[in-house]
């Protein structure tokens, strides 16, 4: 049964009910930014605790150090 023979079926004071309840839920399509969210608060916090080159004597120390910034934050230390 596919949808233009169950709409056909109907009759109009059914339709009226379902485009009612259609209408009372209002945004129907949710989106989930829960993923998108722990990411940018993983980009900030990494940004946030790493140090900058200008910070640091050589750039060696910058590079270990930002390196292991990175692996906390990966791993979810904070």
């Amino acid at each position: 049964m596919d949808i233009t023979t169950l709409i056909n079926s109907m009759t109009p004071e059914q339709i009226k009910k379902v485009m009612a309840s259609i209408s009372k839920q209002g945004n129907v399509r949710k989106v989930d930014y829960t993923r998108r969210a722990k990411r940018i608060a993983r980009t900030e916090l990494y940004f946030n605790s790493a140090p900058k080159p200008h910070m640091v004597d050589s750039f060696e120390t910058y590079t270990h150090h930002a390196d292991s910034i990175r692996e906390q934050v990966l791993s979810g230390v904070e």
